[in-house]
């Protein structure tokens, strides 16, 4: 008998897993839109959208990322999608987001607007994005559109997606064994890491 509860019991949080992972779409309208990769909902929460990465407010193109994210879900109703970790360290919740058929967080990529920024557990769509991320960058749209001066190589650290000028300060620091180095930018990007805020590589 005990065994048979046990079994209903794991059974029971498989489907409580399974069910918090699907899209959800029940009267959720996004009130503000941040930047490129923020919202707020009508609700109060905070929203970043997960797997990728847009222009700061310092940045080439922080105003059209953030305008099309504008045209695409302010004051529209959302649906959303989870990964496993649903929250970052400034408290947000991390999702992926759609409007009727437009999943938003690709469509951001497909322009030029966003890169692909990979922070396990959260993978689930990392291939669509890196695909999507070729095929801008090919296009010289957005954030690939400006040419910039190649270094002999690019850095990054063991354990981060993120990958830097030789020079930049957050990689100094880092010790030599735990460092990969890149022979192009390219080479970084198509293993998926992400290009630093600081240096901008």
């Amino acid at each position: 008998m005990a065994r048979k509860y046990l079994s209903w019991f794991l059974l029971t949080i498989t489907l409580s897993l399974f069910i918090e992972s699907l899209v959800f779409s029940k009267g959720i309208k996004v009130k503000e839109v941040i930047d490129g990769d923020t919202i707020v909902l009508e609700s109060g929460e905070h929203f970043r959208y997960v797997g990728i990465d847009t222009p700061e407010k310092d940045q080439p193109f922080y105003l059209e990322a953030k305008e099309l994210n504008q045209k695409l879900v302010e004051s529209k109703e959302i649906r959303i999608e989870f990964d496993l970790q649903r929250k970052d360290k400034y408290g947000r919740t991390l999702a992926y987001v759609y409007v009727g058929e437009t999943f938003v967080n690709a469509e951001l990529v497909r322009n030029g607007l966003a890169n692909l920024y990979t922070v396990p557990p959260n993978v689930k769509h990392t291939e669509y994005f890196l695909k999507l991320q070729s095929e801008a960058k090919e296009k010289k749209l957005g954030i690939w559109s400006e040419a910039k001066k190649p270094e002999k190589n690019y850095l990054a650290r063991r354990g981060s997606k993120r990958f830097h000028r030789p020079s930049c300060t957050v990689i100094l620091s880092a010790p030599q064994k735990d460092l990969i180095i890149f022979k192009t930018k390219d080479q970084a990007l198509k293993q998926g890491f992400s290009p630093c805020k600081i240096c901008q590589p």
